[in-house]
Order: C-alpha cells, then structure tokens, then sequence
C-alpha cells in the first residue's frame, strides 16, 4: 500500500473501486462486472460496496438481465418465445452525494498506474524500442486516438494482456493501445502518418525511447 490516496482510503481495493464508480458515472453495475473488472475478489467487493451504500455514495436497484447479458447462453421460453430474465441487483453511483464533485475531482487527478511498475511491466514484454503514454494516463480524454503506443518487435501478448488488465483495473477505466512492429513505425513516422502526429503533438509521456526522438 504505497499510494497516497491508498493510506487515506485505508486500502487499495477501496481506492480501485472508487474509481470505478466515479471515472464511469453513467454506467450501471452488476456485482459480477465490479469482481472482474477491478480483480477484486467477491467478498472485498461486496463489503466496500456496502460501506458505499451505507454512506450514500453508490445506489442500487433491482434490475434484469436476459440470459446471454448475465453471459450465459440465451434461452427462451417454447411457447412464447419470449427471453428468460435474471433479477439481479444494479449498482450506480450517487451524482448527487453530498461530496461527489470533491471526491470525484481527488480520484481522477491522481493516477494509480505507478510509472516505475508500468515501466517493468512493458520492458517485460520484449524487444521495444518505444513507449508513449497519453490519454488516460496523463487524466486526460482530449490527447490524441490512443492511450498507449507500443512499438517493438515480438512482443508477448500474453504478458501484455495481463498488464492491460491490471492497469485497467487500477484505473478504472479502459486502456486503448497500439502496437506497431519497428519497421511499421518507421514507414508511417516518414511518411507523416497523422495517427502518429497526433500522438506526438498531444500531450504525451515517453517510458521508452530508443529511438531519441
């Protein structure tokens, strides 16, 4: 537990879930979307997510899913054709609790995504020569197409698979990425390709750079 907001809010599964709720105000949430999305396991979360419930932060609602949106195989009733609902439970941040535009203004302005673990994590994937971030990273949405550009050559998917799902889940937030193999890059950069202009005119951060551009 080395972040600062991770000592303030006594934990980082706290920390993680907060930011789930606030950096995603219009979605609705199911108890099962909440374990996989912040790798929390269940009895974490359903703990946190009363003590959120308990303080007016998050509501909840009686809801239904059809079969195939609880991710299960649709199934539909022989004479009436009609799907099969599941009752489950729905989970939403409060936009109207008494601190949510102080609470939501703190979680989003910092980052949990620690540059010195990221920067393990993508030399980890193999050969790169460059990595930029933006976007999410930087707590930013206005900064270009991407969040992430990778350029390297045989790179594990694998293993950044795993990152991805990490960082997300720390965020609270999807990641988009861009993976480019060395000879790719060099052909669109002199070629003056815009989607790489855009990364590089808007704010951005360098972990890698072979390149010394």
């Amino acid at each position: 537990m080395d972040h600062p907001l991770e000592k303030l809010f006594g934990s980082p599964a706290r920390v993680r879930l907060l930011r789930l709720f606030l950096q995603n105000a219009e979605h609705q949430f199911v108890l099962p979307e909440i374990v996989s999305w912040s790798r929390i396991n269940e009895k974490t979360v359903k703990s946190e997510v009363n003590r959120f419930l308990t303080i007016g932060l998050i509501r909840k609602k009686i809801g239904y899913l059809n079969a195939e949106e609880n991710g299960k195989a649709e199934r539909k009733v022989q004479k009436t054709q009609k799907i099969l609902l599941k009752k489950v439970t729905i989970y939403t941040v409060n936009q109207q609790f008494e601190f949510y535009r102080e609470l939501h203004d703190l979680i989003t302005r910092s980052t949990t995504a620690s540059r010195k673990k990221l920067l393990r994590q993508i030399k980890g994937l193999g050969g790169v020569k460059l990595a930029i971030l933006s976007g999410v990273f930087l707590n930013r949405e206005d900064t270009g197409r991407t969040d992430l550009l990778v350029v390297g050559d045989n790179l594990s998917k694998r293993k950044l698979d795993n990152m991805l799902a990490q960082t997300e889940s720390e965020l609270g937030k999807a990641v988009s990425y861009t993976i480019m193999e060395t000879e790719e890059f060099k052909y669109r950069r002199n070629m003056f390709d815009r989607f790489l202009r855009d990364i590089f005119e808007y704010p951005h951060e360098k972990l890698i750079n072979k390149f010394d551009i």
